[in-house]
């Protein structure tokens, strides 16, 4: 963590491209929210974590929750991305106009829905979406200049078009969801020795694309990948709090 008001330098989109490249650390140590409050996550900011994932497309956080997290951790010093409910431009825009350092855009199966969301995410000329009164045309300090634009890997189309989502221009990288993956493609579990192939196989196409790779883990299992990519969920503030709670009550 940085003292408040700090500058964060490199960029996050320089550092994990960086990372990809082999120069330099990923972020290994993120925690995906789906209920925690601003309040909640003051807390949750002594711990370590060095960058958060808020889920709209899961858990209880609405996009009116952004604002307040985002000024948490942007006191912090701390990258703040989201996972959007849907590919729907409007709700893109919005989602970015909050100022949050990228998007994960959850089931993405082809390179034509790639090019899509690049439209939908990046100003003209590289795409169509609307500023307006957003955060960085405002000129507050904190809002990134560019935002990550990262589709899921998650469902047996996706892991089979990979290589095609990478090679589109204005996609950051691929952010893998090996939950809905292991269903998807009918694999044993999310930490089966399947899963984590196709995981590898999907870090493996970044790396040649010289993109980013991320993945939620959640399991041991999982988590021992994380060296391998450079942007990791390490797990959940619900199963945070359930492993706190079961350590208190023993």
């Amino acid at each position: 963590m940085v003292e408040p008001g700090a500058t964060v330098t490199p960029d996050l989109r320089t550092r994990l491209q960086a990372a990809a490249a082999g120069d330099g650390e990923g972020l290994r140590r993120g925690l995906w929210l789906s209920y925690l409050c601003p309040y909640g996550l003051e807390v949750a900011i002594d711990c370590g974590p060095d960058w958060f994932g808020v889920d709209l497309q899961h858990g209880n956080l609405e996009l009116h929750a952004l604002p307040g997290l985002l000024r948490v951790a942007e006191s912090a010093g701390i990258p703040l991305l989201a996972r959007t409910l849907s590919h729907d431009p409007a709700t893109l825009g919005r989602v970015l106009d909050t100022g949050v350092s990228g998007v994960i855009i959850p089931m993405v199966e082809s390179a034509d829905q790639a090019r899509a969301l690049v439209s939908a995410c990046l100003t003209p000329p590289h795409g169509a979406r609307s500023t307006g009164g957003c955060r960085s045309t405002l000129g507050v300090s904190h809002a990134p200049a560019q935002q990550l634009v990262l589709p899921m890997v998650e469902t047996a189309t996706g892991l089979e078009n990979a290589a095609d989502i990478l090679a589109v221009p204005g996609i950051d990288g691929v952010f893998v969801g090996p939950y809905d993956l292991s269903i998807s493609a009918g694999y044993p579990a999310p930490d089966s020795p399947q899963t984590i192939q196709a995981l590898r196989t999907v870090i493996g196409l970044a790396r040649a694309a010289g993109k980013i790779a991320g993945f939620m883990a959640g399991r041991p299992d999982l988590l021992a990948v994380a060296s391998e990519a450079d942007l990791v969920a390490v797990d959940t503030d619900a199963s945070a709090l359930r492993l706190g709670l079961t350590q208190v009550f023993g």
